[in-house]
């Protein structure tokens, strides 16, 4: 079954799809009536909010399957790390004996110390999943998927949305790059592949 970070993950690719099948819409139109408008921006918006949404899956889901990783398993020490460094120290802990559902405290203290935190590197991805043991999700992701290049697609997909996200998509002689609605349409379905195998990972290791 996939997580609730999942569903949500997969609503807002489909936002992203749908941009670009706009964007080829548009340019039909404009094929008959030139006046029409049919901006390549739209393709350029379906990549940041594309990577956006693999953003926010990796700390959805790593705050979701939580409490029922403490309920099940010891936390090593990387997880009792990260537990202080979102301010669960020993104040914070003896409050939680106090409160009725003190893993809700627990999870609402990760959630918010991931609030600003930007998974958009594979070495982070990896580093992030260590506390519930899994080690090399990425490259696992890619190995399920039987595609060898999955992460290296995937890689540029994120760079190019570096690339508009900070320097508006121009080019170093301030020309704006070409963007071929197809290729990113192709690496949003790797995108897509991979976060389906991470999830499934994800679940299988925490139920």
């Amino acid at each position: 079954m996939n997580s609730k970070s999942f569903n949500k993950f997969k609503k807002t690719i489909n936002r992203c799809e749908e941009l670009v099948n706009t964007f080829k819409i548009l340019r039909a139109v404009k094929e008959k009536h030139d006046e029409i408008p049919a901006p390549k921006d739209i393709v350029r918006a379906s990549v940041v909010l594309s990577v956006a949404a693999l953003d926010a899956y990796i700390t959805d889901v790593f705050c979701e399957k939580l409490v029922s990783y403490l309920k099940k398993h010891t936390p090593d020490q990387s997880l009792v790390d990260l537990l202080n460094d979102a301010g669960l120290d020993t104040k914070e802990a003896l409050t939680l004996i106090t409160m009725d559902r003190p893993y809700r405290r627990i999870r609402t203290l990760i959630k918010k110390y991931y609030d600003a935190y930007t998974t958009q590197r594979f070495d982070v991805i990896d580093n992030m999943f260590l506390p519930y043991r899994l080690y090399k999700i990425s490259s696992n992701a890619e190995r399920k998927s039987g595609r060898k290049q999955l992460l290296t697609s995937v890689e540029k997909l994120i760079e190019r949305r570096h690339e508009i996200a900070h320097g508006g998509d121009y080019n170093s002689y301030g020309r704006l790059r070409a963007i071929e609605e197809d290729g990113i349409a192709k690496r949003m379905k790797d995108l897509e592949l991979f976060v389906v195998n991470l999830d499934e990972i994800v679940c299988n290791r925490i139920k």
